[in-house]
């Protein structure tokens, strides 16, 4: 993995942290670190997407949440997932990152709510449904079509020609 992918998750939990939160739309702020991991897993595929998932999820896991796991979890799975189908994707295209992200997010709330009913929080599921789900995946399939091109900027090496 290139160093500037290294510095691009780093930045991404520090702005996460910090700017991101004046961001808020409705309560909502975008999942940058999902989508990050969406373009990563559909430019390198399934073992470096879902080990950059493992990672992610568990910096996130022990920076914003009490129960320790559940984001590595869900984010592996969606990083092996997306890195699954990268070979049968167009990868040029604006569009690609914004569905794989808007169905990355779904899929990461269900997943999500079914491991709080499981651990017995009482987690609103109107609210989730309502207000989590559409407004954070109209927000992150957005924010997708940006990062997607810096994600892409960022993988390609600079080459020198002396034509």
């Amino acid at each position: 993995m290139p160093f500037n992918m290294i510095l691009l998750i780093i930045l991404n939990f520090v702005l996460q942290t910090t700017i991101f939160q004046h961001f808020r739309v409705f309560g909502i702020l975008p999942n940058t670190t999902l989508i990050i991991l969406i373009c990563i897993s559909v430019l390198k595929g399934k073992k470096v997407g879902s080990f950059i998932g493992l990672i992610t999820g568990f910096i996130q896991d022990i920076l914003f949440f009490n129960v320790i796991g559940i984001n590595a979890l869900i984010y592996f799975i969606v990083g092996y997932l997306i890195g699954s189908i990268n070979d049968k994707i167009y990868k040029d295209s604006s569009f690609m990152p914004l569905v794989l992200t808007a169905f990355s997010t779904v899929f990461y709330h269900l997943i999500y709510s079914f491991f709080m009913y499981f651990l017995t929080v009482n987690y609103n599921y109107f609210y989730l449904i309502r207000k989590i789900i559409f407004i954070e995946l109209i927000y992150n399939s957005l924010f997708s079509i940006f990062i997607y091109r810096l994600v892409v900027k960022l993988q390609k090496k600079p080459s020198i020609s002396f034509r």
